[in-house]
């Protein structure tokens, strides 16, 4: 069975809540004396770091931040690697799994909407502008992305109580008649859980050009869908070194849909589930010929590490498929954006500001 690595629906749904009650505390904490208490003001967030634009080429690329701890500010901020240039928004607020569409111009995001229908997608312009409530489904959605056109948001879902989370496509504009559901999974016999199945929602669904899907599943296993629903093919790195567990995140479809990428971390699950490696791997669309073209020490005091929410481990092609952006845990609250040709050269870490949590990567035009 696959190690407790990801949290069941329920304790996710919490533990979020209690990560928007902390960082709440945290950004505006009042005075312990008796009387009257004056909110603090939100922590400024700076503009970024100094980054290396030409190692990304061209394109952008947005993700989330959080920290450093003693501060805990929030943001999202957006490399324009074409213009040489950054820009930030949503600053100290909690907005999950942030997604650039295709033509860079918006952003999804998933965070809470209310105690009816839990965190819900939201669209807006990347400067913060112009926010529109996308979904409304009654169970929590995942972090969001986007089809190859930019016509609709994907994302994995439950609905009501259900555990079991599957696919649906809609227009980023809410249309209660325009959702399709995409996947119909169910429990197996004795309400197993056997893949083809998503594990959860903390990772968003990769959607190709040919309208293929690729996800996480249970035992490390990560599952690609045709466009009808069938299984089309699989990646199940060996099992059997508790010490050395292996584990699937963030598979992503290159630009042209005929490869796949992918975060495969180590971790010691024999212990404490800390993670003690992280490899970018590469495989062709019917599961063939899988290389890794980064291999990067990581480590946490868990296999994600990180602060609660979405999209821990996160991984993004750019728009000409030349290079790979993706997040490394350094320890369990501090992480950075590093990049990589497709070709396994040129490995290079892109962020590089102290105490601070970088994930949730998206890159696009």
């Amino acid at each position: 069975m696959r190690p407790a690595l990801r949290t069941a629906s329920n304790f996710h749904r919490a533990a979020l809540i209690s990560a928007l009650t902390l960082l709440g505390a945290l950004l505006a904490c009042g005075s312990s004396s008796d009387g009257p208490t004056t909110p603090d003001p939100l922590p400024v967030v700076p503009a970024l770091e100094s980054v290396p634009f030409g190692l990304l080429g061209s394109g952008k690329v947005a993700f989330e931040r959080i920290g450093p701890f003693s501060t805990a500010y929030s943001t999202i901020y957006i490399i324009d690697a074409t213009a040489m240039s950054s820009a930030h928004s949503f600053d100290n607020a909690l907005e999950f799994g942030s997604a650039l569409s295709p033509d860079g111009r918006r952003l999804a995001y998933t965070t809470y909407s209310d105690n009816a229908t839990l965190y819900d997608v939201y669209v807006a312009n990347i400067d913060g502008t112009g926010v529109q409530h996308a979904t409304h489904f009654t169970g929590q959605e995942g972090p969001p992305t986007w089809t190859p056109d930019g016509a609709k948001i994907v994302v994995a879902a439950s609905v009501g109580s259900s555990l079991i989370y599957n696919v649906y496509s809609q227009s980023p504009v809410a249309n209660p008649g325009d959702v399709t559901q995409l996947t119909h999974f169910a429990p197996g016999a004795g309400g197993s859980l056997d893949c083809p199945i998503i594990i959860d929602n903390e990772e968003p669904v990769a959607v190709s050009t040919q309208g293929m899907l690729a996800f996480a599943c249970f035992f490390g296993e990560m599952d690609v869908l045709s466009s009808n629903g069938t299984l089309s093919a699989s990646y199940a790195p060996a099992l059997g070194d508790r010490r050395h567990w292996p584990n699937i995140f963030s598979p992503s479809w290159s630009p042209d849909g005929t490869r796949l990428a992918f975060v495969q971390t180590t971790s010691d699950s024999a212990t404490n589930y800390a993670l003690i490696g992280l490899a970018v791997n590469v495989m062709n669309a019917d599961g063939s010929n899988v290389t890794t073209v980064a291999s990067v020490q990581a480590s946490s005091d868990g296999v994600g590490g990180g602060w609660i929410g979405p999209n821990n481990l996160s991984l993004c092609w750019m728009p000409d498929g030349s290079r790979l952006v993706f997040n490394v845990p350094e320890s369990t609250l501090v992480g950075h954006i590093w990049v990589v040709r497709a070709d396994g050269t040129g490995l290079a870490q892109l962020t590089s500001a102290p105490g601070v949590w970088d994930r949730s990567v998206s890159c696009s035009h």
